[in-house]
């Protein structure tokens, strides 16, 4: 009966991959993997350090290292819909260690290949999520390397927006520290110097968004960065308490042939 319990539990996931077959190809195109070194994290927060060309309307992205599913949904916002495949972590980490037992013989559970899909769509700031489970092997698919950059364009792993300096003022100008003294601030302690940073007009009221390509830092440095100066955005924060929330960080590439580097 114990055996028969099993094979029952292997059925069932089968029964999905022939439903996923219905919604999408069994094989996937142009896929770009995200691999172990283009994985930064300070053990709560993450940074991918590769971009994806916005030729590619909808991204099929391949992460081959563990990283938790709640954070996926907003990689790559650049994208309204963008799909992700995984290993199935929580199936292997539920499977390790186990054995399976036949009379007075033990053996150690070997896990099958299992993947999961997920498909992100976003709309009006609000993410869309379906997901698949494939028990028993992954989606074939066919790899391919990140485009270079045009002449025009940028990788930018930061941007910052500035609303009307006055009907209303946008606080973010009067915010304490400035930009500039934060930038002053990071080389110093870090002993760097923040290159390739441009900013963009956005009106007729002082509007503006700058543009950071964080060049010459270390990856592990460009993550400091961008946690280090979303706090320091907080309006008011001395008087308000903050709940940190992890979050997995991805540079954007930007057409900058308008804009003006600082």
């Amino acid at each position: 009966m114990k055996n028969k319990v099993i094979l029952f539990l292997f059925f069932i996931p089968i029964s999905i991959v022939c439903y996923a077959q219905n919604i999408i190809d069994a094989i996937f195109e142009n896929v770009i993997e995200i691999r172990d070194n283009n994985v930064i994290t300070n053990g709560i927060d993450y940074l991918f350090t590769l971009s994806i060309p916005k030729t590619n309307t909808t991204p099929v992205i391949f992460i081959s290292k563990e990283i938790p599913s709640y954070l996926l949904s907003d990689i790559y916002p650049e994208f309204s819909k963008i799909i992700v495949v995984t290993p199935n972590w929580k199936y292997y980490r539920e499977s390790s260690g186990r054995r399976l037992s036949k009379g007075v013989l033990s053996v150690e559970f070997e896990p099958i290949a299992s993947s999961v899909i997920y498909e992100f769509q976003r709309k009006n700031g609000i993410s869309k999520k379906d997901s698949l489970v494939l028990m028993g092997y992954f989606p074939e698919m066919k790899f391919t390397e990140a485009d270079k950059l045009n002449k025009d364009e940028m990788e930018v792993y930061y941007k910052e927006d500035y609303g009307s300096t006055c009907c209303p003022r946008d606080p973010q100008w009067d915010n304490d520290t400035s930009r500039e003294e934060f930038i002053t601030y990071f080389e110093k302690f870090n002993n760097v110097k923040i290159t390739d940073t441009y900013v963009k007009s956005g009106g007729k009221e002082g509007e503006a968004s700058y543009y950071y390509t964080l060049n010459g830092l270390s990856d592990e440095l460009k993550l400091s960065f961008i946690l280090e100066r979303n706090y320091y955005r907080i309006i008011n924060r001395a008087a308000r308490k903050i709940r940190k929330i992890p979050k997995i960080y991805t540079p954007t590439i930007i057409d900058n042939s308008k804009m003006k580097k600082v």
